[in-house]
């Protein structure tokens, strides 16, 4: 607050952002920033704020719609597999609110709405447990 309230003072005096920034050893686009506040706003635009960084995306009205969707399933909304992915999902979230999320943060959105994350086994659908057993036993070992 130091800070601003020396760089209102040297522009009052008729110092430039660049002279300022030189006097406070600081960038020249933070002393522009600061003054533009102060003429605006006065000495509420110099204090420091709440930083509450990037707005989300997706309303509570639309996660609430999401999580509508995402309870009747891929297969309600046209998917022909029966689990969601990240990426079918933020393909829904783009398609219902014209929203782009990358699949990556899907899954954080996901986490946020309560819904965990599944990873089915793999397993070969007509595979033959006792002639697997017997692979894994004695033809493995001597490989």
């Amino acid at each position: 607050m130091a800070h601003r309230l020396h760089a209102v003072a040297l522009n009052m005096e008729g110092k430039t952002a660049s002279q300022i920034a030189n006097v406070l050893k600081i960038h020249r686009s933070n002393v522009s920033l600061w003054l533009v506040h102060w003429k605006q706003h006065g000495l509420e635009g110099l204090l420091e704020g709440h930083r509450n960084g990037r707005p989300p995306g997706i309303s509570d009205r639309q996660r609430h719609a999401l999580v509508d969707i995402l309870d009747s399933g891929p297969v309600a909304y046209g998917f022909t597999s029966g689990v969601w992915t990240c990426p079918m999902v933020a393909r829904v979230i783009e398609n219902e609110f014209s929203i782009t999320y990358h699949p990556a943060h899907v899954s954080r959105l996901l986490h946020d709405l309560d819904f965990s994350v599944q990873r089915p086994k793999k397993t070969l659908a007509r595979a033959n447990k006792t002639l697997q057993s017997k692979w894994v036993r004695y033809r493995y070992p001597n490989l």
